[in-house]
């Protein structure tokens, strides 16, 4: 049985937030660390966003290519390619197919931090910045390298924009929590009307919930009750 952090015991009592003061009037885009990340963090808010007739522009930073490092069958660039599949089906789920990911395709632990690397990525990300009224990635407390750079990443976008900011926990509920980040206006967004679509983009991530790698006895796969738990609860937005 998963294990909790106090940031899922807190987030059950937290104030909800209305979809509006997520997306504001335009659109949305999101910073997902990973293929999955999409999906786990945020995926029935995307939905709805998307739904509600908002523009969600999904860009995956890395490349995935480290959940199973010593696979012979799935070398990276062979896991790289089927993380991005997993990516394109999991968002075409959650957006009826109006929106198509992103792929920046840098490498898994490897992602932008720094002016020049954060300035290459959103010229990456130009066409789609036009109109962006928020920005959705996970949250810079989450303890794992991606998650914090892509955070700080969502930050150096977001101040250039003038736009909204929010972190989403994905290994924080489950791992002590970075103790620098700040949780200060944490919110939940109510998800049960999107459930089934999120339960449907988290297993299409099929390499990361299931035993299809099975060469890697050291490789990553997500434990059921932590994926069940991800769809079943709402999701926590922290204002950044």
């Amino acid at each position: 049985m998963t294990d909790f952090t106090p940031i899922v015991a807190r987030a059950e009592t937290a104030p909800h937030v209305r979809l509006a003061e997520l997306t504001g009037p335009g659109a949305v885009l999101v910073l997902a660390p990973h293929p999955d990340d999409e999906s786990l963090a945020m995926g029935g808010a995307i939905a709805a966003a998307s739904a509600a007739g908002h523009r969600v522009h999904v860009a995956i930073v890395t490349d995935g290519s480290m959940s199973h490092p010593n696979s012979v069958v799935y070398p990276a660039a062979a896991l790289s390619a089927l993380r991005r599949g997993e990516a394109e089906t999991a968002v075409e789920i959650l957006t009826a197919g109006r929106e198509t990911p992103i792929w920046l395709g840098y490498r898994d632990q490897g992602a932008p931090d720094d002016p020049g690397t954060f300035a290459e990525a959103e010229a990456r990300l130009h066409p789609l910045v036009d109109g962006v009224t928020a920005i959705w990635t996970t949250w810079n407390g989450d303890p794992h390298i991606d998650h914090q750079r892509v955070w700080r990443l969502a930050r150096w976008i977001a101040d250039r924009l003038g736009c909204a900011m929010f972190g989403c926990p994905v290994w924080g509920r489950v791992q002590p929590p970075v103790s620098a980040a700040s949780s200060a206006g944490l919110r939940c967004f109510r998800t049960t009307a999107f459930r089934d679509l999120k339960a449907r983009a988290v297993a299409a991530h099929v390499s990361q919930m299931t035993g299809l790698i099975d060469d890697d006895p050291e490789g990553f796969r997500m434990p059921q009750d932590l994926a069940a738990h991800f769809v079943a609860t709402d999701e926590i937005f922290i204002p950044a």
